[in-house]
């Protein structure tokens, strides 16, 4: 695929904040002309699904700036220094939804925005879930936990109530995982 590879000719930080540096590249496209690049390094992170014994999702709900309301998706947050992707779930849920969980398995990795981000996320599935009888949440950090059935949660991804990626796509691999189990909720 080197025909479709942009060469980087410079790179320039404009912007660097607590959360997301920017830079804009200078690259060489394939025919030889010249583009600029404006690429977002946001920290990359992990979203967990937990579900209990009875079926039911533990979700958060939390006003997100960038879409100006509040939103249910899944527990998340970013990967500290030192700490393995599978540590950092088990610690979200936690911190978010007092449940911990005691078996984690792994979805998937994507990247959120390919055009461009370098950020990626990592989906986890948690279950056998204890709970904690406390949330963890951060200074200025402010959720309510939400627990609904799954069916349910998957009916809100369907008609689009969901509109937090990363929910979205734990739910179909969830509902995948069901569908090649036999026990399909999708109706």
């Amino acid at each position: 695929m080197d025909h479709l590879r942009e060469e980087i000719l410079s790179s320039e930080t404009v912007f660097a904040g607590r959360y997301v540096t920017v830079e804009a590249r200078t690259v060489r496209l394939p025919n030889g002309q010249h583009a600029i690049r404006e690429i977002v390094s946001p920290p990359n992170a992990v979203g967990v699904l937990p579900i209990d014994q009875q079926g039911r999702a533990h979700l958060v709900r939390q006003h997100r700036s960038a879409l100006g309301r509040a939103i249910v998706e899944i527990p998340a947050g970013i990967i500290d220094p030192g700490e393995s992707p599978e540590q950092t779930g088990r610690r979200e849920c936690e911190e978010e939804t007092g449940m911990i969980p005691g078996r984690l398995k792994h979805l998937c990795l994507f990247y959120h925005s390919v055009g461009f981000s370098t950020g990626h996320i990592d989906l986890y599935l948690a279950e056998e879930l204890t709970p904690s009888g406390r949330q963890h949440v951060e200074d200025g950090e402010f959720i309510e936990r939400v627990v609904i059935p799954f069916d349910t949660l998957a009916g809100m991804v369907a008609s689009g109530e969901i509109v937090d990626s990363k929910t979205i796509i734990a739910v179909l691999w969830r509902l995948r995982a069901l569908d090649l189990s036999g026990q399909s909720l999708l109706r």
